[in-house]
This record gives C-alpha cells, structure tokens and sequence, in this order.
C-alpha cells in the first residue's frame, strides 16, 4: 500500500520575514522593515525550522547567514513572495496614476534602491517614476527650485523638514585584500562634490595623516573603479558596497568617521498619495 506524506502549507508572513532577514542578515533589522517586534519575527523562523525539520540560518560575525538548504528555500520564497504581491496589487491597488520626480545621491543607489523602485512600480504600475542622480546639495537645490518631487539626502547635519530614516557610519573602504591604505601619502579617490569628502579631509587632517588626490573628475564611477583597482582608497556608506570594494580593516591605523543620516525631503507640505507612498517605500528600504 503507498502512503504520502500529510502535505505541509507554507505561511507567505512567515517566508517574508525568512526572506527579509537573509536579505538584511539580521533579524533586528528585518523587524524593523516588517514592523514586527525581534520576538516576533524569531518566532516564525523557529516554528518555519521545526516544521521543515531543517536548520535555515546560521550565526555568523558579518550576520545571519542561510545555510545550504536555507538558500534553497530561499529561491523559492522569493518567487511565491512575488507572485503574491503581484496578485495582490494588480487586485487591490487604485489606479493611481501620473509621475514621481525622485533624486538620489548616486552613491546610495546600491544595494537598496532597485528592490524598492521594483516593489513600488509592482504595486503603483502606472505611476512613472523619474529619477535624477546628483550629490545632496544639488538635490537639495533642485527640490528648492521645484524639479524633484523627493529626495534622499545623506548629511553630516540634517536641516529642519527632512524625515530623518536611518543614520550610517562611513567607513573606509578599498579594494577586496587590497594594499592601497598602506601608502604614504595616502591615495584617496573621491570627488570634490561628493558629500563624504569634507568629513574625510577632516579626519586626515586631524590625524596628522598625508594623503594625496588621486581622483579629478566629479563623476563617481571614477572613483569607484579606481578603489576596485587598489590603486586608492574611498570613504562611504556602510550601506553601499558594491562588488569590488571591500571595508578596510586597518586596526585603527585610519581615522575614525562620523555617522551621516538618511533624510528624506518633500517638496510640498502635502506631498500627494504617491509621493507620500514612495516616501514610504525608502523608510522601510533603508531600515
């Protein structure tokens, strides 16, 4: 006689939550993008191992990491995720329609901002989103002048009528086992107007540290490909590494860096229902 296992229902809440930490590597940070207690959101991924029978992360010093068969699930919870948030949205959303002019500074755009424009324009999908790349200040100015709708600004001192979503600390950074921070004079590639450079030179300075330009032009894939290439190193956002780049670990030999917040500003008082929903979209982002 051929008996079948009892078929088991994955919770879709639960896979969330199981998704959002692989991708956050850490439960801390995944309750807050999931409005949920750390309790909660441990809960779930307690009860989702013991239902499967399987171990799905493993602790780690750089965070919650899957494990093998974690991985696998993984593949899967994302595209169940994805089926259920297109359903739901094509079903349950307005129809909103018309265009959201949205500046970021472009050294935030990785990691964060491709999975939020992709879940906003999934559950907005006639709503045109118009993005502009520039550093905070001219953002900032572009807002005043009435041609952005929205910016993330990153600053060392927010000004008043920003919502402030999150605080990162710089970092430096340099090419992955790259020797370059080793140099006397320091090499650093940054531009003039990136909003980092200030803070940077400070640090240097105060430290009695040598260093030298090795970046002229304003555009920052420049500098970029220059750290990739160990042949400078860069200050950023813990937030933003890329592939190639790596956070130096120089035992304290470089300069402490200061936090620099997150700050979302609205050109209008009363943005509109999409802005105030793409607003949304980077707090829980960038959580």
């Amino acid at each position: 006689m051929i008996t079948t296992n009892r078929l088991k229902n994955l919770d879709l809440g639960t896979l969330r939550s199981f998704a959002t930490i692989a991708e956050a590597g850490s439960m801390t940070r995944a309750a807050a993008r999931l409005f949920m207690t750390q309790s909660a959101i441990s809960m779930q991924i307690k009860r989702l191992e013991a239902s499967l029978g399987l171990v799905l992360f493993e602790r780690t010093a750089k965070g919650m990491v899957t494990t093998s068969t974690g991985e696998q699930l993984l593949g899967y919870a994302i595209r169940l995720l994805d089926l259920n948030d297109e359903a739901v949205g094509r079903l349950t959303s307005q129809d909103y329609e018309g265009q959201v002019r949205l500046g970021i500074p472009s050294d935030v755009i990785y990691p964060y901002m491709p999975d939020i424009l992709k879940q906003f324009n999934r559950d907005y999908p006639r709503v045109q989103i118009k993005l502009s790349c520039a550093n905070s200040k001219e953002l900032k100015q572009q807002l005043k002048q009435g041609s952005l709708d929205v910016i993330l600004a990153t600053e060392k001192n927010p000004d008043g009528g920003g919502e402030v979503i999150g605080t990162q600390r710089l970092i430096w950074t340099g090419a992955d086992g790259g020797n370059a921070w080793k140099q006397q004079p320091l090499p650093l590639g940054m531009s003039k107007s990136c909003a980092f450079w200030p803070s940077a030179i400070k640090a240097l300075d105060s430290a009695g540290l040598e260093w030298i330009d090795q970046v002229t032009t304003e555009d920052f894939t420049a500098a970029e490909a220059m750290t990739a290439a160990d042949l400078c190193v860069c200050v950023e956002l813990g937030c933003a590494l890329i592939t190639g780049r790596a956070p130096i670990d120089h035992g304290g030999l470089l300069p402490a860096l200061p936090d620099y917040f997150l700050v979302v500003y609205c050109a209008d008082d009363t943005p509109s229902v999409t802005v105030s929903e793409l607003m949304g979209y980077l707090q829980r982002g960038f959580a």
